[in-house]
């Protein structure tokens, strides 16, 4: 492993150097697919390239001209659905890329011909030690009610994939794709880990690299809600279908509780959010709880009630995320989403406002000790 991490190293600084854009071909043979629709979606969300011919007499030939070095791309054949099996991960040059694969079975495919897809392949290669247990685990995991001693079998798997991930965009910090590791790992990192990880990846990488864009954004958001920072604000249609907006609530000491009914943290954490209820909300503490329950408000209404959230300091309303899980690029509408505002990444998540409309403090999952303890100097402010 040692050695094929230098290669990667080599293989980075290598392509880091080429030029910036320039024309590419994905041309190959797909068995078993003929009259099949292929389609190419380059980019995060397919915002560069989406593109889509038939596969005729088993081949394809998709070309075309990058503004950029790299772009991480998907090759699909078949349809354009999430639980495709026919779905393959490429890195996308300018240069000519081969495949062969076969439709009935997808697990066969190759992809040659750019340097960055050798750097790509030689990652999955060293994951698989770990990803493919643990994948077996998983589904073992869902076909028994047993899952404690199965749970426990992942855990060094787990421990082993997220040091891979953080070594990665540590050590390769010239590789486009420690971008995409550190993606992966900065949801629980404060802001100023991950400012100081993003600000040692080198700039071509900043610039191009795969998910780069999401990690500025994140960045962007944690930045917003620091300590001191005023609240975000947004409006939306409460759990009554009346509009409500956060800072309709300044003059009060607000927890601003990120749940969902599915939740079971979320819901253990509920009975002491109502005793801090009947506490304080006579001194001026209101709760606004943010549900990702957009696709089952039934089950969101019957949540409320049953753990008797209900009161007028109790303000309650959907996440604000439209799905439609047919598609397989644009799925998902999050342009009201609540808590792409507050980097909202694991359930529950609460923050505590003060009067001013102010962030106090981000409360994680067993952290409600902190709440408590800043309640009485917040409300005596």
């Amino acid at each position: 492993m040692k050695n094929r991490a230098i290669t990667m190293l080599i293989v980075s600084a290598v392509a880091l150097t080429t030029g910036a854009q320039g024309n590419y071909t994905v041309s190959g043979k797909i068995e078993n697919a003929e009259g099949k629709k292929a389609y190419l979606i380059a980019g995060n969300r397919g915002e560069i390239i989406n593109d889509s011919t038939m596969v005729t007499n088993g081949q394809f030939t998709f070309k075309g001209t990058l503004d950029r070095p790299f772009v991480a791309a998907r090759l699909i054949v078949g349809p354009a659905i999430y639980d495709n099996k026919c779905m393959w991960e490429m890195a996308l040059e300018p240069t000519v890329l081969n495949v062969v694969a076969d439709y009935n079975n997808p697990e066969a495919c190759s992809i040659s011909g750019g340097k960055l897809q050798e750097e790509l392949d030689a990652i999955d290669s060293e994951m698989e030690v770990f990803l493919k247990p643990l994948g077996k685990l998983n589904e073992e995991v869902r076909k028994t009610a047993n899952r404690d001693s199965l749970i426990s079998l992942m855990e060094p798997y787990q421990k082993q994939y997220a040091e891979y991930i953080r070594n990665f965009y540590r050590e390769h910090t010239n590789s486009y794709f420690a971008t995409r590791f550190l993606n992966m790992d900065m949801s629980r990192m404060p802001y100023d880990d991950l400012k100081a990880a993003w600000d040692a990846l080198d700039p071509q990488v900043q610039k191009y690299g795969d998910f780069a864009d999401d990690i500025r954004k994140e960045l962007e958001v944690l930045a917003k809600v620091r300590p001191g920072s005023p609240a975000p604000d947004f409006t939306a249609t409460d759990i009554n279908g009346k509009p409500f907006t956060l800072s309709s609530l300044r003059g009060k000491v607000v927890i601003l509780d990120f749940w969902a009914s599915w939740c079971g943290p979320c819901r253990k954490s509920n009975p002491h959010m109502r005793e801090l209820y009947d506490k304080y909300h006579s001194r001026g503490l209101d709760f606004v709880y943010v549900s990702d329950d957009d696709r089952k408000p039934e089950a969101w209404r019957k949540a409320v009630e049953q753990d008797k959230l209900v009161g007028e300091g109790y303000h309650h309303v959907l996440r604000g995320v439209k799905w439609n899980r047919s598609k397989c690029m644009e799925g998902i509408d999050r342009s009201n989403d609540i808590s792409d505002k507050y980097a909202i990444h694991f359930l529950p998540t609460k923050y505590l406002i003060d009067k001013k409309g102010n962030i106090v403090c981000k409360i994680d999952e067993n952290e409600n000790a902190v709440i408590d303890a800043r309640l009485e100097t917040l409300l005596n402010e």
